[in-house]
C-alpha cells in the first residue's frame, strides 16, 4: 500500500520528498554550552602602533565556560522555507595577575610589579536571513542553506592597576556570510554544520563555526554535541586585536 501511494503522489502533484519532510516548525531555539581553549587572544592600544601586546590569557587564565542562544524563525517571505535567525553570543574574559614588565596601554603606562587587572569582552548580537541552496542534493539527505547575516558586536578591553584605568569601546555592525549543511544519517540521526565569516585585510574579519551530530530524542527535542572554532580580529593604526579559540559543546534545540 506504502508504495502503490507514492507511485501515484507525482501523477497527483505532490512531492514525495516533500511527503517525507514534514513541515518546519515556526520557531527553533538552541542553548549551546561550551568548554572553551583559548589559542591566542592578543590586544594592542595606542596611536601610532604605540601600545604593549598583551596576552590577555596571562591574565584570564583558561580554560574557560561559555554559552549562547540561538533562535530560528521560519518566515516563508521571498523562498519557501527561509528563515530568520537571531543569535546572542556572549564573551567575557577577566582576571589579575602581576606584569612581569611594564605595560603600555592607550596612552597609559602600568607598572611592572604590581597587579594589574585586564578584561575582554567581545559580545554579537547577530540577525541572519536565510534561504535553502542546492535544492536537488535533499533527495540525497543534505539540506544546504545560504544567508547573510548583521553581526552588532559589543565589544570592550580594560586595564587597570590601583588608581590606574583605561577603557577601550568598540560598537558597531559587521556584515557577515553564513552558511550551513545538514546531512541525514538515516533515523534520528544528523550532521550538523555552520559558519559565520567576514574576511577582512590586514588579518582582521571573524570566521565563527560548528560542525555537530545530533539526536532527535521526540518530535520537538534534539540534542547535539560537537566543536566549534573561534578566530577574529582587527589591526589598524592605533588597535590591534587577534583571538583564536575553540570549544567542544554541547547542545539542547527545541522545535515548536
Amino acid at each position: 500500500m506504502v508504495v502503490a501511494v507514492t507511485a501515484l503522489l507525482p501523477v497527483a502533484g505532490v512531492n514525495a520528498l516533500e511527503l517525507a519532510t514534514p513541515p518546519a516548525a515556526p520557531w527553533s531555539i538552541e542553548l549551546e554550552l561550551q568548554h572553551v581553549d583559548t589559542l591566542a587572544n592578543t590586544v594592542r592600544k595606542g596611536e601610532g602602533y604605540t601600545g604593549t601586546r598583551i596576552n590577555v590569557t596571562q591574565y584570564t587564565g583558561q580554560p574557560s565556560n561559555d554559552g549562547r542562544l540561538t533562535a530560528f524563525r521560519t518566515v516563508n517571505g521571498f523562498f519557501n522555507d527561509d528563515q530568520l535567525r537571531f543569535v546572542i553570543a556572549p564573551l567575557r574574559r577577566y582576571g589579575t595577575t602581576t606584569p612581569g614588565t611594564r605595560v603600555l596601554f592607550d596612552g597609559l603606562d602600568f607598572q611592572q610589579g604590581s597587579p594589574a587587572t585586564v578584561v575582554y569582552k567581545f559580545n554579537t548580537y547577530r540577525v541572519t536571513y536565510i534561504a535553502r541552496v542546492l535544492e536537488g542534493l535533499r533527495i540525497d539527505g543534505w539540506d544546504f542553506r545560504l544567508g547573510g547575516t548583521v553581526a552588532f558586536r559589543d565589544a570592550r578591553n580594560e586595564v587597570s592597576q590601583a588608581t590606574n584605568r583605561r577603557n577601550f569601546f568598540n560598537w558597531g555592525p559587521v556584515p557577515l556570510l553564513y552558511f550551513s549543511g545538514i546531512k541525514n544519517l538515516g533515523g534520528r540521526w544528523r550532521v550538523v554544520g555552520d559558519f559565520d565569516a567576514f574576511p577582512a585585510p590586514g588579518g582582521g574579519g571573524l570566521f565563527d563555526g560548528a560542525l555537530k551530530l545530533a539526536l532527535d530524542v521526540s518530535k520537538h527535542v534534539e540534542v547535539n554535541a560537537g566543536g566549534r572554532y573561534q578566530v577574529g580580529g582587527a589591526t589598524s593604526r592605533s588597535y590591534y586585536n587577534l583571538l583564536r579559540d575553540r570549544a567542544a559543546v554541547v547542545g539542547v534545540n527545541v522545535h515548536f
